[in-house]
């Protein structure tokens, strides 16, 4: 056991000490002043415990910085502002207890809460990164501040030939699992994953990366250990990579690597290439240019009380949503769906009044991938048609009358990815119960479950996003 360490990450709970006593003792010396009344001694007090909080910060500080994962550079900038923090506090308490000028208690008052402001701001770059209060600010007050203004967001993916292996990606899973220990300020077992070159640096700890064999990669060996593991990855407290996250990075480290190149270079079998297109939630099928319905068609739609939109500025799919009109589902709606059928990529018929027969009229939209029946009265039994929609892969049943039948017949969809279930008829017992059975490629999503459940889900085979 390590008392060293132990006692030195008490830093993170005393520091908030001096933050606190100084800042009191600062605004409220020169509000005595600024209101010429009595100096109360309990001012002196107020310094004198400020000054010894802030030496033992201090000295809590300097332990904690003996262990890895700070840049020499950060450490030096926050304690160096840190150390003026307890000398000025005890200037402050020497000074200010004798009859002093007006002008030293504004001064003195006044760099004691610029040296706090400046230790905290320093302290916080070293645990949240250098970006962490500009992440989202307008591009400018990021240069007023300093900083670059934010980088050209990558285009969207639609297909794995767009995806750059590295940049598009294994950075934006760094990014967003590993980032905030093993950045440029702070690099716990002296691991950065920053940049590609930063990440071929490796770590104190084993060969971080092994192109080529992902079983000899320290970073792959690490986010495979079991969670309650000594130096499994990432750290407590942080979400984990995903069984999809760790099977991407598996394939990147197996094929060598790389840190440049279209995805597609890299895809060498049907399991890869469904993996990555999970990843960017890329439909498998392959929709061919179709020329757009007609003006007719159009006005017929709107007059049915669908709201129309294109998918994408030069695409002619359609994204047909009913949602939020209060006119039926009639017979001539389902004929006029029919006529433009092939345009079909998305319907939204939330909150209306389905049968078995509709459903057999939308099973027939061949390209149908999005169909939203959330608040509706559709059944399990009324769902059954749409077993033959060959690209739909997206399902909401939220607050529907499906009941626990529906769960052995989502198996058989032939594309489906995502399903919401909560609030409608399936209990709890049964959807915990229930394992899917073969390459099913979907997701179920609880919503509204605790963690307990999703974690028991999980144990049954079920995979919740």
């Amino acid at each position: 056991m390590d008392l060293f360490q132990f006692f030195a990450r008490f830093h993170v709970l005393v520091l908030h000490l001096p933050i606190g006593i100084l800042m009191l003792a600062a605004v409220l010396e020169m509000a005595v002043r600024f209101k010429e009344q009595p100096r109360s001694a309990l001012l002196n007090v107020v310094w004198f415990w400020g000054a010894i909080s802030a030496v033992a910060a201090c000295v809590l500080g300097w332990m904690l910085s003996q262990a890895d994962g700070y840049s020499t550079e950060a450490i030096f900038i926050h304690r160096s502002f840190g150390i003026s923090v307890a000398i000025a506090a005890w200037i402050c308490w020497w000074v200010f207890k004798r009859n002093s000028p007006p002008v030293a208690i504004y001064s003195l008052s006044s760099i004691v809460l610029a040296l706090l402001f400046s230790t905290g701001h320093y302290g916080a770059n070293m645990t949240h990164g250098e970006t962490y209060l500009v992440e989202y600010a307008p591009n400018p007050i990021r240069q007023i501040a300093g900083f670059s203004p934010h980088k050209a967001p990558r285009p969207p993916i639609t297909s794995l030939a767009q995806a750059d292996v590295y940049l598009d990606v294994i950075s934006p899973l760094f990014e967003k699992r590993c980032a905030s220990c093993h950045n440029d300020s702070k690099q716990k077992g002296g691991l950065n994953l920053a940049s590609f070159a930063s990440l071929q640096q490796g770590g104190k700890s084993g060969d971080t990366l092994v192109p080529g064999n992902p079983e000899h990669s320290e970073l792959y060996q690490r986010i495979t250990l079991d969670h309650d593991a000594k130096g499994y990855m990432p750290a407590e407290g942080k979400k984990p990579l995903t069984e999809q996250e760790v099977a991407v990075i598996k394939w990147w480290i197996t094929t060598g690597a790389p840190n440049q190149g279209p995805v597609t270079e890299f895809v060498h079998n049907q399991q890869h290439k469904t993996l990555l297109s999970k990843l960017f939630a890329i439909h498998s099928s392959s929709l061919a240019d179709i020329p757009p319905i007609s003006d007719e068609q159009y006005q017929q739609l709107v007059n049915a009380g669908f709201v129309v939109k294109q998918i994408a500025q030069n695409s002619n799919y359609l994204d047909l949503d009913m949602s939020i009109s209060e006119l039926p589902l009639s017979p001539d709606t389902l004929t006029l769906l029919g006529a433009v059928k092939s345009h079909v990529l998305y319907l939204n018929l939330a909150k209306k009044s389905v049968n078995k027969n509709h459903m057999e009229v939308i099973a027939q939209l061949p390209n149908l991938q999005k169909l939203r029946l959330e608040h509706s009265n559709v059944t399990t039994n009324a769902l059954a048609p749409l077993k033959k929609a060959a690209n739909l892969y997206y399902l909401n049943l939220f607050a529907t009358q499906v009941d626990n039948d529906v769960l052995p017949m989502l198996n058989e969809f032939a594309a489906l990815q995502q399903v919401y279930l909560s609030a409608s008829k399936v209990d709890a017992e049964a959807f915990e119960r229930h394992s899917l059975s073969g390459d099913t490629k979907m997701y179920y999503s609880a919503l509204a479950r605790n963690d307990a459940k999703i974690a028991q889900n999980n144990k049954h085979g079920l995979k919740v996003e």
